[in-house]
């Protein structure tokens, strides 16, 4: 089932709120963007406003929610939104799947990560301490509204972590690349690319056996320094692009890398590792070897030889190790 994607203005996202309500919309909510919601649903009785959303995106907080629901009376003809960021949609969308074994749900992302990436695609879950995502569920949104009027809420170490979901994006698709290295091309243009790209690949391939798998680009050591370095997803992303390209001497695509990254105007301070100085290489590699794409014969890990060429590559962790690790940052 392919998700509707749809860009909003807040007036147009007011009107589509108020068409859901019917028969009974139930709502997982960040607070942060209350004040730009109608009425009704910020005193309604029927949401479950989160205050720390990456913190909640946990088991403990899933079954807060799911015992909220029923105690309301949610029922499988009954309608969920997730509004807010990645870990707001994630959630929501994991209580649809779960909740009378799966009602109807629509995605509201108000983050740029949100909306370019996190908040669709039908993967939905929450973290443990073991790793992020590592309990989930398949499960797509009926509908995905955009409604780029949010990114005002956002600080500026949101949108550089959104912009490195957009980084990968523009090395897996040459149309994105260009729209990017374009810099006079509108944020909102490359918002819909971003997002038209990752639900076409959701549509061919929806449990991730394939193609979709590209989406990972930069996850499995992103994963690692967003665990360990407790820095923002897309942050750590970009780190895992930059170290992974470089430690399999992928030179084009490194160049290229270094291309869209000064276009985006991003931050080398964030991505250098050499800047954090509580670096635990330990904590580092205990953590990427829970991850998801590690297999009997190691990690199947995304590779781009040069813009809108992505490819797969097994590696055994000790040889990703080994290669990693030669890199002058992770001597230090």
């Amino acid at each position: 089932m392919n998700s509707k994607l749809t860009a909003l203005k807040q007036l147009e996202l007011m009107n589509a709120l108020e068409k859901a309500r019917e028969p009974r919309l139930f709502s997982v909510i960040d607070l942060k963007v209350k004040n730009m919601l109608p009425q009704w649903l910020q005193f309604s009785p029927d949401v479950f406003w989160l205050n720390h959303p990456e913190e909640q995106k946990n088991l403990e907080v899933f079954e807060q929610i799911t015992s909220f629901f029923l105690k309301q009376g949610i029922q499988r003809g009954h309608m969920i939104a997730g509004i807010g960021g990645g870990a707001t949609t994630d959630m929501a969308g994991f209580v649809a799947a779960c909740i009378h074994r799966g009602v109807k749900w629509i995605s509201v992302p108000t983050t740029l990560m949100g909306m370019v990436d996190a908040g669709f695609g039908g993967k939905t879950g929450v973290n443990t301490n073991h790793g992020k995502n590592l309990i989930g569920a398949f499960h797509m949104p009926e509908d995905v509204w955009i409604c780029t009027d949010f990114l005002k809420t956002m600080s500026r170490m949101e949108i550089l972590s959104g912009r490195g979901e957009v980084l990968k994006y523009a090395l897996l698709s040459s149309d994105i690349h260009e729209l990017v290295m374009n810099t006079k091309t509108p944020m909102e243009e490359i918002i819909m690319a971003c997002a038209s790209f990752k639900m076409k690949l959701t549509a061919e391939d929806f449990r991730e056996s394939g193609s979709r798998a590209y989406l990972n680009l930069g996850h499995t050591l992103g994963h690692a320094f967003e665990h360990t370095l407790k820095i923002p997803h897309g942050i750590a992303v970009t780190m895992g692009i930059k170290y992974l390209l470089k430690a399999m001497k992928l030179d084009a695509a490194v160049e290229s890398f270094e291309e869209i990254f000064k276009s985006l105007q991003l931050d080398s301070e964030k991505v250098d590792l050499s800047n954090y100085e509580r670096f635990d290489k330990n904590a580092f590699w205990s953590a990427l070897n829970h991850d998801k794409k590690k297999t009997g014969d190691g990690l199947k890990l995304v590779l781009v030889d040069s813009v809108g060429n992505p490819r797969f590559e097994v590696l055994p962790v000790a040889k990703l190790r080994t290669l990693v690790e030669a890199l002058s940052d992770f001597k230090t």
